[in-house]
């Protein structure tokens, strides 16, 4: 399958779920990441998502990241680029031009000081590509990271066996999240 065959297969599976099936299967996803232990990681890159596309609910991670005193940075989408929102427990939100949600007060910092990216993505591959919506923003931004910050996909469906056109400017990921379970590549 390619990128542009699985962006468009996924993204209509995903269009068909009702808001209690997002809620359902973002929870557990949520209790699968729970599984992981992030002691030595202490700075989290996770994105907000877009209601109106069902993307995965991710404020439910974002309290329980506060809870357990990590730093919560969000994504912004600045012309061609993607810069990093430190924000704060009870942050506020508001709807860019695309309904995306953006953080209204931040603290701009560093790539390179994330430990640990959730990434959202339609589905991966068994090798860890993944596919996203295709703009390109979260290969310019992992570029920019250290190299040990890991990369962790999030989605509803199970990893594929192989993305065709995959290419060496992609950023595979160290594992993915699904309802069903973690996989490591």
């Amino acid at each position: 399958m390619t990128k542009a065959e699985a962006r468009k297969y996924y993204r209509n599976l995903r269009k068909q779920f009702s808001r209690e099936e997002v809620n359902n299967l973002s929870a557990q996803i949520f209790n699968q990441l729970k599984q992981i232990d992030f002691t030595s990681a202490q700075t989290f890159h996770i994105f907000l998502p877009i209601e109106k596309n069902n993307e995965i609910n991710t404020y439910p991670i974002i309290d329980w990241l506060f809870q357990q005193h990590k730093n919560v940075v969000l994504p912004l989408v600045v012309g061609d680029d993607m810069i990093n929102c430190e924000v704060k427990k009870g942050f506020e939100t508001q709807l860019n031009s695309l309904q995306i949600p953006e953080p209204i007060h931040y603290k701009e910092i560093d790539s390179t000081e994330i430990d640990v990216i959730l990434i959202p993505l339609f589905v991966a591959d068994k090798k860890g590509n993944r596919v996203g919506y295709g703009g390109g923003y979260y290969d310019t931004f992992l570029a920019k990271c250290k190299p040990e910050s890991k990369k962790i996909g999030l989605t509803y469906f199970k990893p594929i066996d192989t993305i065709e056109d995959a290419y060496l400017g992609d950023f595979p990921l160290d594992s993915c999240i699904t309802p069903e379970g973690i996989t490591s590549f």
